[in-house]
């Protein structure tokens, strides 16, 4: 079956927002329709549905921060002791915020594109696969687990270690292409003087422990495989922690 993504608006739920029946038919047909699952969610009336509906609509429109708040708000209003929504949140009203007044850099960083979007792009998975797994995560995290895209991708099997870091280092260097603020540690330890080939190195090994339970941090990692010196280390980790709090003065 063919999935589509549909438009915003859609002028097929534009002429059926009120009917559960044709909006119901509408997703079934294999369209990725936001709005449907939108309009769903108006006409059900059992909240943990709605919240599927809500989840669904924000996993197909990732980039929509407004869906994302809408989305963790309703979540929280069905459990307010969810802590992973809380701190979700509260990130993203924080980012939400910022939008507003962000430096050049940071409003050239939004431009990069996603994870899933890049493993696509090299042809690891099909549009189909991205979504089933975009839906797989917000399932995962309805159920109060935190899981990263890349993570999800490799423990389906989906992609392998090796093809998640290639995919990691292809998104570093579009972000340095677009001229975007550094953001994740192997940025700046790049900027200290590490080899990219180094850090795919370090990523496929991080990637592997964490396929079997096990979690050890990047620097960590580089450290044990002697790729980094310790200096090098505690300099970009006070380079990333400044830049972090920078962007909230």
């Amino acid at each position: 079956m063919k999935v589509t993504l549909c438009p915003r608006p859609c002028p097929v739920v534009e002429s059926a927002r009120a009917s559960f029946i044709a909006l119901r038919n509408h997703v079934a047909a294999g369209h990725r329709c936001v709005e449907a699952w939108l309009a769903l969610a108006q006409l059900v009336t059992e909240p943990g549905h709605r919240l599927d509906c809500l989840a669904r609509a924000s996993a197909l429109a990732p980039d929509d921060l407004e869906l994302e708040i809408g989305y963790l708000e309703y979540r929280l209003t069905i459990d307010p002791g969810d802590t992973e929504a809380s701190g979700a949140l509260h990130v993203a009203r924080a980012r939400r915020a910022l939008s507003g007044h962000k430096p050049r850099i940071f409003k050239q960083m939004d431009a990069s594109p996603t994870l899933g979007t890049i493993l696509v792009d090299m042809g690891a998975i099909t549009a189909d696969e991205l979504e089933w797994l975009l839906q797989e995560q917000a399932a995962a995290r309805r159920r109060g687990e935190q899981i990263m895209f890349g993570d999800m991708a490799v423990a389906r099997g989906t992609v392998s270690p090796e093809t998640l870091a290639r995919a990691l280092m292809l998104q570093l260097r579009q972000r340095t292409s677009n001229e975007a603020a550094p953001r994740a540690l192997g940025e700046y330890l790049l900027a200290e003087g590490l080899k990219p080939q180094d850090l795919e190195r370090a990523l496929v090994e991080q990637i592997r422990l964490r396929r079997i339970g096990r979690r050890e941090t990047l620097g960590a990692i580089l450290l044990r495989l002697q790729l980094i010196t310790r200096l090098q280390l505690e300099r970009a980790l006070e380079r990333q922690q400044n830049d972090a709090l920078s962007a909230f003065r």
